[in-house]
């Protein structure tokens, strides 16, 4: 069980940083990568991508030394939160392609005539950026399974950088789609549903 804790803390310390760092850099420059294309932006992002995932898992040390033990009830709350964060991923994948996820709706310059489509029903009826919620509930949950002091470090500066990445993308949302997304905006909560809205 500590071989798999440690894993999954590795995991979580060597994926989660450098996947915030793609959206950091793209959603501030989205005009300017669109100016190159989708092709050689990941041609140029990939690669530094590639390098943190590496180097954080190279240095992993903070990860290892910092393992607090198996704790069964922090296990299967996290395993709870993770589940949940597997359903909440289902609503999403039902609105998000995989050029969605990956971004390239920011990257792709638009051909004449060519409306761009405000994702707007289904979970993001409910709140603008579920994308970001399911993240932070998935690497809480997986924090508490592996148990590790630096996850839970990481797991508490996502707030910050969820916060930061909602900020970007909303300033070039607005950007590409205008008044209908500060309508959509008017109408929908950031992250946290409202309580009795369907």
């Amino acid at each position: 069980m500590d071989t798999f804790r440690t894993v999954l803390a590795v995991v979580v310390w060597a994926t989660i940083p450098p996947a915030f760092l793609y959206w950091y850099l793209i959603h501030p420059f989205a005009g300017y990568w669109r100016s190159v294309g989708p092709l050689r932006t990941y041609l140029v992002i990939g690669p530094v991508y590639l390098v943190v995932v590496g180097a954080l898992i190279r240095w992993r040390g903070p990860v290892t030394a910092s393992d607090l033990g198996t704790h069964w009830g922090l296990f299967y709350g996290g395993l709870l939160l993770w589940i949940a964060s597997i359903a909440m991923e289902r609503q999403i994948r039902k609105q998000l392609d995989f050029k969605t996820l990956a971004g390239v709706p920011e990257l792709k310059a638009r051909a004449a005539g060519e409306e761009p489509r405000l994702l707007d029903q289904g979970i993001y009826a409910r709140v603008r950026h579920p994308r970001y919620l399911n993240v932070f509930i998935g690497t809480v949950g997986w924090t508490m399974m592996a148990n590790h002091g630096a996850t839970y470090v990481l797991a508490a500066a996502l707030i910050p950088m969820i916060w930061g990445l909602v900020v970007l993308e909303e300033r070039e949302l607005m950007d590409r789609f205008g008044d209908a997304y500060r309508d959509y905006r008017a109408r929908v909560p950031a992250l946290f549903p409202r309580l009795g809205k369907v």
